[in-house]
């Protein structure tokens, strides 16, 4: 746990908000690239970025408020304004983001699902930096376990000193398998869309088997949590939408 990157002189640098935002700049500047090969105006997905950026950390504090109100209204309490800089929800940032991106490009008459089609590898990967910084951070943290690849993380955090599952690694682990399995897709799909919806169904599956072990839910229903919700529609609807398009 190391939730403080460095100073500079009384500003703290924080770890996961530097993980954060390196996982933006990698994916658009990856993105940027990869469009040119898909016959887009790199510029396009350049000015589509800050849009990006802007919904997906909108969406992704929309959520967390939602999703962790108790602990919301604590950081609230003790630090006012400055509790916003950390808590986000990738849900709801990407879902934002995701309307972003569709809304962008029929208002300028963009091929959208080529257009996200460049985007999902790139998600994937900016996504697994970003899972880094929640790992330094000590959030989304695990269940306890007694498993030889259990982390502890260091007081104050609130399950110090406890050996608990690592799930912030294990979807930077999927997230990087995604990238990979999508970047060899991309030039190989039958139709455009068919790598976002993979990318979209994929992670749902992904961050299903994960919710499993995920501790720092305040309320579950039974085994299940709301991320459990959230990610059965995205399979529900990335498989629907994957057939109806093939």
């Amino acid at each position: 746990m190391h939730p403080v990157l460095f100073h500079i002189g009384n500003f703290a640098v924080h770890t996961y908000g530097a993980f954060v935002a390196l996982g933006f700049v990698v994916g658009l500047t990856l993105a940027a690239r990869r469009a040119k090969q898909a016959g887009v105006n790199p510029d396009i997905i350049s000015n589509l970025g800050v849009w990006v950026i802007v919904a997906g950390m909108l969406g992704g504090k929309l959520f967390h408020v939602i999703f962790f109100w108790n602990e919301f209204v604590a950081g609230w309490r003790a630090a006012g304004l400055a509790s916003l800089r950390e808590g986000f929800v990738f849900y709801g940032g990407f879902i934002a983001a995701s309307a972003t991106v569709i809304g962008y490009c029929r208002y300028h008459r963009l091929p959208t699902w080529t257009v996200a089609d460049v985007f999902a590898p790139c998600v994937a990967l900016g996504h697994a930096l970003g899972r880094l910084g929640c790992f330094f951070n000590g959030c989304c943290y695990g269940k306890t376990c007694d498993l030889p690849w259990a982390v502890r993380f260091p007081p104050p955090h609130e399950m110090a000193g406890l050996p608990v599952h690592p799930t912030q690694l294990y979807e930077v682990a999927g997230n990087l398998a995604l990238f990979g399995g999508l970047s060899w897709w991309r030039p190989r799909e039958k139709f455009p869309g068919q790598v976002w919806w993979g990318y979209v169904l994929g992670y749902g599956v992904l961050r299903f088997a994960v919710e499993f072990f995920r501790g720092d839910y305040p309320y579950r229903f039974g085994p299940f949590t709301l991320g459990h919700a959230v990610a059965a529609a995205l399979i529900v609807v990335a498989a629907i939408a994957l057939k109806k398009r093939s």
